[in-house]
């Protein structure tokens, strides 16, 4: 069993955002930062373990200054094991300041049949400040399928203390949801791409982008200021596909920034 926590701080520092300060226990860190064109920071969450079993306590928090714009994400896939009795937890917390950017991208999550866990996201928003974050999900391995265990997903995005969006997701393994038409009918990945700041061309602009034919099932929409986009289907990559499209184009209408794939998402 690994408890591990990391905390990074963000901070604007002339036309660069740099790690301000970096903290971690256990097994969570990270290394060296990449720099995009414009200066914002790029981050890998490193978790050496390379799974998480039952008992795993894993947080992380991320704080952006004003101003600052950093994108963080994983050079893996994330396995959660399976585990007869034990629940494992990982959390993201996320504090971006007034007019900061943060975007939260990680690697699939494969979740081994069998396998107990609870994830949850929180995101804390300042005045004018914006968030993206994506969670592509896997149950199953190698298309074994999910037919035990339990998964919990929870997101909430707040800003100034008002909430912008809420959502709970419960897969039970073996459950009649992961079959049935109105739940997942049969389709092992599910994923999801929230970001504020979306206006209704934005939504328009996405699925215009998506392609005529396919056998996944794709939708976009907007609740308030809040974007989005559902995956639902057999393919992970297809999944971060459809989710890089809609990225890309949030961003550029957000913040007018063009889109810089992470280097390690090509290795």
């Amino acid at each position: 069993m690994w408890v591990g926590e990391l905390n990074l701080a963000f901070a604007r520092s002339g036309a660069k955002t740099v790690i301000a300060r970096r903290r971690h226990k256990g097994p969570l860190l990270v290394q060296r930062a990449f720099y995009e064109p414009d200066g914002s920071c790029q981050a890998y969450v490193l978790h050496p373990p390379g799974g998480v079993v039952g008992g795993d306590q894993l947080s992380m928090s991320f704080e952006l200054g004003p101003g600052a714009r950093a994108l963080v994400t994983t050079p893996a896939a994330t396995k959660i094991y399976r585990s007869p009795d034990r629940e494992s937890t990982q959390e993201q917390l996320c504090r971006v300041a007034a007019g900061g950017v943060f975007e939260w991208l990680p690697q699939e999550t494969i979740v081994f049949d069998g396998a107990r866990a609870q994830v949850r996201t929180r995101v804390e928003l300042g005045q004018g400040s914006h968030f993206v974050g994506w969670e592509v999900t896997c149950l199953g391995h190698n298309h074994t399928g999910f037919s035990r265990g339990r998964l919990v997903q929870r997101w909430t995005i707040d800003r100034e203390g008002r909430p912008l969006w809420r959502e709970r997701a419960l897969f039970e393994g073996g459950g009649a949801a992961l079959k049935a038409r109105w739940g997942l009918a049969g389709r092992p990945v599910v994923a999801t791409l929230v970001g504020t700041g979306a206006r209704a061309e934005h939504v328009e602009a996405i699925r215009a982008a998506l392609p005529e034919t396919t056998p996944d099932w794709l939708s976009v929409t907007r609740l308030g200021e809040v974007l989005i986009c559902r995956y639902l289907g057999y393919s992970a990559e297809a999944a971060k596909r459809f989710l890089c499209a809609g990225w890309t184009i949030l961003r550029q209408g957000v913040s007018g920034r063009v889109a810089h794939h992470p280097r390690v998402w090509a290795t």
